[in-house]
């Protein structure tokens, strides 16, 4: 469980640090009610920049897929959270919508 909050708080920071590139002007880390009874609350990031073309939506938790330029990004943050995440018996979600913005949820159970 270590790993697995040390680095979704990483891709937080690295998102933080691309969100000042981009047009984000807010991102939010928080809990929300789930709608199930195995896992009472939900951790989502959030935030209010262009969203996620439908086009790439698929792709975004592939290894080594990346929308930055050169030698910027990986492409593997959001895919080994996404494997930590299954790991441990939880899933990964997006919600977004263009020229509004994305949510991340990460759900665990108890």
């Amino acid at each position: 469980m270590k790993k697995l909050t040390l680095t979704l708080f990483l891709a937080l920071i690295v998102s933080v640090g691309f969100a000042q590139e981009t047009k984000i002007d807010s991102l939010k880390l928080g809990l929300e009610k789930a709608k199930t009874d195995s896992a009472p609350y939900n951790t989502c990031i959030s935030d209010n920049g262009p969203g996620i073309p439908s086009s790439i939506k698929d792709k975004i938790f592939q290894p080594f897929f990346t929308t930055k330029k050169g030698t910027e990004g990986t492409g593997l943050g959001l895919s080994l959270s996404y494997d930590i995440v299954k790991a441990h018996g939880g899933g990964l979600e997006i919600e977004t919508a263009e020229n509004i913005g994305t949510k991340l949820i990460i759900k665990l159970s108890k």
